[in-house]
Formats: C-alpha cells, structure tokens, sequence
C-alpha cells in the first residue's frame, strides 16, 4: 500500500501534470538536489485554492510532487523553491520511511496492550458494582470500556505522539531548505504569504505543525546561529531512537504476553480474580467452583485445586467434569504427597457411568494403570480410541504405555 497507493491518490484527486516554465524550474532544483521524482502534479484540492503542497511516494516510480495553483499564483520562484526544497526534505530526511514505521508501531503497540487492557477491565472493581447501578449487562460494559480505551489508545499514539513527531519532521524539512538556499529568507516570506492570504493566525499552531510564528522565529534563530540546525536533527534523532526501543519493548512485551509464561502467568491471574468476585456474587454456582479448581490446576496449586474441585462436588455431586479432574489429579499429581490412587479410581468410574468421553475414558484408564489393573486400563484405553478422539496420538501412546507395562508384568 506504501508503495502503489500514491499513484492510485494522485489519480483519484485528478491530479494533472504541471507544464511550462515552472515546471522547469522545479525539475532543475530537483535534479541538483539529486531528488526523482514520477511527476510534479497540480493538486486540485479545493479547486485549486488551497495554499499547499506536499510529496508522496517511498520509492522514485510511484513518487510525486505535488502543489496548488493557489500556492502557485502567490510565490515568486525563490519562494517556490524554497517551498519545494522542504518538500525534497522530507523525502532526504526519510521521514515517509518513519510514518510507515509509526503506522506498523501502532499496530504493534495495540497487539502488545490489547491483553493488558482487558486484564486491567477485569481486574477493576467498579467493571462488578457498576452494573448493579446502571443496571447493565457486565459483558456489555466490558465491550464498551474496551473499545473505549483501544480508541483513547489511538487518540494518544497519533494525535499527540504522532503530533510531535510530524511537528518535528517539519522544522527539519524547513531547516533542510534553509540549507540548500543557504538563507531562510524566502522560505520565511513564503510563510508569510500563507498566514496573510489564509487569514489564519500566525501564533495558532495545529496538531502536525508549529505555528507559523514559532516556523519563522526558529529559521531566524537558525539564521543568527547555525548550530541551532545540528541541535534539532540531533534532538529528531534521540526521539526516533528512543521511540523504536520503546517500540521493541513493546513488540517483546506483546510476544511474552501472548507465547510466553507471562501471558500465561497474567491470564491466570486475572481470570482468578474474576472468578473469585463472581464467586463473592454467586457463592454456590458449582460452574464457578470447577472454574476455579482447573485454573488452581493448571497452576499447580494442587490444594488450592482439590479444595475448589470438591467444593464443586458438594454442591453438584453428579458433575462429571469435576469428578474427572480430580481423579486426574489424584492419580498423576506431580506433587507425590497429593495422589491418591484409590480415590482417583472411584472418581473416575463415576465420572464415565455419567459421561463417556475420549478424555474421561483415559482418565478412567489411567486410574486402572496407576492401580495396576493393566488389562482394565487396555480394555478403557480402547473404547476411547474407538471413539475417534480428535487427538488420536496421544490416546496410541497412551495405549502403547499400558500394553507394554502389561508385558512386562507377564
């Protein structure tokens, strides 16, 4: 998109080649400045009577210069090319380059935040007594602090950091024309000219630029001390450092988030706590209570998970889910002290008299296996292959492991 778009805009706006003298002069202060450029394109936006001009393109067969007949009909040519000599800047300095950069920032920014937001929605208390007053569903206000917050997201990155990088980007194209003129003079009557004939004020900045004044004021400064130009590119240079680490911070952060034990570590934690305050809601929802117990698993915490497990079980005594994690549990616990194969057996049998399932069919033959009732833990093994689990490797190993303990026995 970075590449073609520019020709497909210059086409959609009707954009037609500048010809004559001006042209000339403009293709002559592109060729000294060692710029090329596809086309120098009249930029019909507003008719025409919009004072501007820009450049856009990353690469020279799909790069134009743009620029109004309005900016046109009030320059004289040392201001023109002034005008164009900050639009060459911009390309010198590579600052199409950076946008794009930015733009993928932000996509990598929001990929990095998108857990972290809704781990910190979930994790609020307001998010679970608010809709008690307003009377409103909690997934709904979920969905719409989320998307509110992704949107502020992207009201900070481009309105305010993005804001300062392009404020930036401008001085150093104005301060790249001051150089190639070698005086600021025309560039700062060309200035002039557009806050006179806009009628805008010269001290209002906007978002992507400074104010004019501010533009004038730091070329005179520049003017009387050149140092002033090495300081802002050296300023513009420590900023795009800084932003790109900050960027890679990010990018490492939303990689351990999503495929790393920090992610696994955040989810845990904050699906806990959401639990845990539904729970403060709905003490004795069973579903809430086996929630808990596979999250206190899957972490390792074996008392944590035994205590929610049969919690589960007093209140609902025929839930098989729970009756087959526990018996999971007791039979393979890597914590020694927590199994209890005896148990782990009985759990798992009035599991499948409830439900029979691929998985609580190995659970029931794992039982058998860690009872040594190998032949039992076969026979179970095989009615869940013969049910066509989805992940039949591992069922096969599971078989194979009891078959060949079974020969050793014999």
């Amino acid at each position: 998109m970075a590449v073609y778009i520019p020709a497909l805009v210059q086409f959609f706006w009707k954009c037609r080649p500048l010809k004559g003298p001006v042209r000339d002069r403009i293709e002559t202060l592109c060729e000294k400045a060692g710029f090329t450029v596809r086309n120098i394109m009249l930029w019909p936006v507003f008719e025409g009577k919009m004072l501007t001009a820009g450049v856009m393109g990353l690469i020279k067969r799909f790069r134009y210069i743009l620029i109004t007949k309005g900016l046109l009909s009030i320059l004289t040519e040392e201001e023109l090319d002034a005008v164009i000599a900050h639009e060459i800047g911009h390309i010198k300095k590579k600052h199409l380059l950076f946008y794009l950069a930015f733009l993928v920032g932000y996509m990598i920014l929001s990929y990095a935040s998108f857990d972290v937001i809704l781990y910190l929605l979930l994790s609020s208390d307001w998010l679970y007594t608010l809709p008690k007053t307003i009377r409103i569903e909690e997934s709904t206000l979920v969905s719409i602090s989320f998307t509110l917050s992704l949107a502020l997201l992207l009201l900070i990155y481009f309105r305010f950091l993005f804001g300062y990088f392009m404020r930036n980007c401008e001085r150093q194209a104005d301060l790249y024309a001051f150089t190639v003129q070698g005086h600021p003079r025309a560039l700062i009557s060309s200035l002039e000219k557009i806050a006179f004939y806009t009628g805008s004020a010269k001290d209002t900045p906007s978002w992507h630029h400074f104010s004019i004044q501010e533009r004038i004021d730091y070329l005179k400064k520049c003017a009387a001390d050149k140092q002033w130009i090495t300081r802002h590119d050296r300023k513009l240079r420590k900023s795009m450092i800084l932003f790109f680490c900050g960027l890679l911070l990010a990018g490492y952060f939303g990689y351990a988030i999503n495929f790393g034990d920090m992610g696994k570590t955040l989810n845990l934690h904050f699906i806990e706590t959401a639990v845990n305050r539904k729970l403060e809601q709905d003490p004795n929802n069973p579903n809430l209570h086996l929630t808990l117990g596979s999250l206190y698993h899957e972490n390792k915490e074996y008392e944590k998970a035994i205590r929610s497990y049969e919690k589960t079980l007093k209140l609902a005594p025929d839930n098989p889910e729970a009756l087959n994690n526990l018996a999971w549990l007791y039979a393979t616990c890597e914590d020694v002290e927590k199994r209890d194969y005896s148990k782990a057996l009985a759990y798992s049998i009035q599991a499948v008299n409830l439900k029979k399932t691929p998985y609580i069919l190995d659970t029931l033959a794992e039982t058998y296996y860690v009872n040594g009732l190998y032949k039992l833990a076969i026979e179970a093994e095989k009615r869940a292959l013969a049910m066509n689990p989805g992940n039949r490797k591992y069922y096969e190993e599971q078989l194979k492991k009891f078959e060949e303990e079974l020969k050793i026995e014999d």
